[in-house]
């Protein structure tokens, strides 16, 4: 020990936590700008940020200590899906049945679109699936994060949110039956085939069962304060993060299906809804602001034309059946149109769904990354701003009503 030992080590190096400062100060900062200045999504300026300090332009938030942030992606995509979640009425379903139709056949046609191209450009089938499932999913951090921005309540909000949970739980469900096809090629592992999709869906449908109990106990003892059930419903979502994460079982399903089943075995009303206020916006910036970091953007050009064409599919996939339901499920072709727009923003989550995979076969990501990563770059930009053009121009907005 020298006679300096209480000095900082040289070359001297700065904690993760600083720089996770930084880009959250930048991301506010940016997020502020373009939402006062351009009346554009706060949300845009936070995957801007994340890029711009991320490590293809300066090194400065290495992908190692992104991957590091998991926990605070995890909580932040928790409260997203639990609130996305509580609000989902599923005896809407039940009253306007047109409405389950559009959502399966919404799905089932971008699964189809987007399989078909990747086909057409000779990717395998295994990864065509892959790709497939995980692009049925729009994202439901984007439609609630600029719903609650924009204050927007009424037809195309609620058929929005509604269309997002639903089609988070199909790409859930459908890329955990993939995982048996991964396991027969990685090792022809047969017991866990069956065995994986099985527990991945059964496990995360129970702990979301567990948990929602848990909650509607929890609020029955401390009452309607506004207060209490926000923190009561806070901790109840960190400890469904941490179970799902510990038992390896999907945070998505577990927070998602927790939303949808607090709200459904509600009998007494005692379930409010809940805003995460200060938190919520807390989170939402973290979880942008890391997506933002991560997305590769050397892609090349050929990576982003067939990202580009897998968005169109995607796209159209969604739109066909939005139209062909709209009138039997109550809704005009104008706000159908929106509707279609704000379906656009592909889900994050293929970022991780791709390593979740690479764990069981390392040789899935590479083949699956470029086009799918692209896909995701062009609509993690795009996306914000579709969802708020959808709201404003319905006047579903409170700046447009």
């Amino acid at each position: 020990m020298t006679d300096y030992f209480f000095l900082p080590s040289w070359p001297f190096v700065m904690p993760r936590l600083f720089w996770l400062g930084v880009l959250l100060l930048a991301a506010t900062l940016l997020g502020e700008l373009l939402d006062r200045r351009l009346r554009l999504p706060r949300i845009l300026g936070y995957v801007i940020a994340g890029v711009v300090l991320g490590p293809q332009v300066t090194g400065v938030l290495p992908r190692s200590q992104v991957v590091g942030l998991a926990p605070f992606l995890a909580v932040a995509m928790g409260i997203v899906l639990f609130e996305l979640g509580s609000r989902v009425d599923l005896r809407w379903l039940r009253r306007n049945p047109w409405l389950l139709a559009t959502s399966l056949l919404e799905s089932a046609l971008a699964f189809g679109a987007v399989y078909a191209i990747l086909s057409v450009v000779g990717t395998t089938p295994l990864i065509a699936t892959a790709a497939a499932a995980i692009a049925v999913a729009t994202s439901p951090a984007v439609v609630l994060a600029v719903s609650k921005q924009l204050g927007a309540q009424g037809q195309v909000t609620e058929r929005l949110q509604l269309l997002t949970a639903l089609n988070s739980v199909y790409s859930f469900v459908a890329f955990a039956m993939l995982f048996g096809w991964l396991h027969m090629e990685a090792r022809g592992a047969w017991g866990a085939v069956a065995m994986h999709p099985l527990y991945l869906v059964l496990g995360s449908v129970a702990l979301a069962a567990a948990a929602a109990v848990l909650l509607l106990a929890l609020l029955a003892l401390a009452g309607p304060r506004g207060d209490v059930q926000t923190i009561s419903s806070l901790g109840v979502v960190v400890v469904a993060v941490a179970v799902a994460t510990a038992l390896k079982l999907s945070v998505v399903m577990a927070l998602l299906g927790m939303g949808i089943l607090t709200r459904a075995l509600d009998q007494h009303r005692r379930f409010l809804a809940v805003s995460f206020g200060y938190v919520d916006e807390l989170f939402i910036m973290v979880l942008f602001a890391l997506t933002g970091a991560a997305l590769d953007l050397d892609l090349g050009a050929t990576a982003l034309a067939a990202g580009l064409g897998l968005a169109a599919a995607r796209a159209l996939g969604k739109a066909i059946p939005v139209f062909a339901f709209a009138k039997a499920s109550g809704l005009s072709y104008r706000k159908a149109s929106l509707v279609s727009v704000g379906l656009l923003p592909m889900s994050g989550l293929a970022v991780a769904m791709a390593h979740e995979a690479a764990s069981i076969w390392p040789g899935f990501e590479p083949q699956f990354g470029a086009v799918v990563l692209a896909a995701v770059l062009i609509l993690e930009l795009l996306g914000p701003l579709a969802v708020q053009f959808a709201l404003r121009r319905s006047g579903d907005a409170a700046d447009a009503r």
